[in-house]
């Protein structure tokens, strides 16, 4: 049955079967928890990833729903984001380093 949700003041309708919005730091950490290599198909990938706010809740989630073999699966990733959160640590951008400092905490 449909819902009816007030949002910025409108009423519109939304299904159940509706999959909810996800941020987008959320999508970007959901494409380092494959093995795939995030920044293949997007070169500022680690850039972009470092300039939002850091949702630490659902980062360590995911980590910690990890089993081992899991973790080896994807190790070559979770190793890049900890090289990329150093390397952000050396850049003027402020808020690159506050973010960056955020991650590994």
């Amino acid at each position: 049955m449909a819902q009816t949700e007030k949002k910025g003041g409108l009423l519109r309708k939304s299904s159940a079967s509706k999959k909810p919005w996800k941020e987008k730091v959320v999508l970007m950490y959901d494409e380092i928890f494959t093995t795939e290599d995030p920044s293949k198909s997007n070169r500022r990938f680690w850039e972009e990833l470092f300039l939002m706010k850091v949702n630490l809740e659902y980062l360590e989630g995911k980590l910690e729903a990890l089993d081992g073999e899991e973790l080896m699966k994807i190790k070559d990733n979770i190793n890049c984001l900890f090289q990329h959160c150093i390397q952000a640590l050396g850049e003027e951008h402020p808020i690159r380093v506050v973010n960056a400092l955020q991650v590994p905490h």
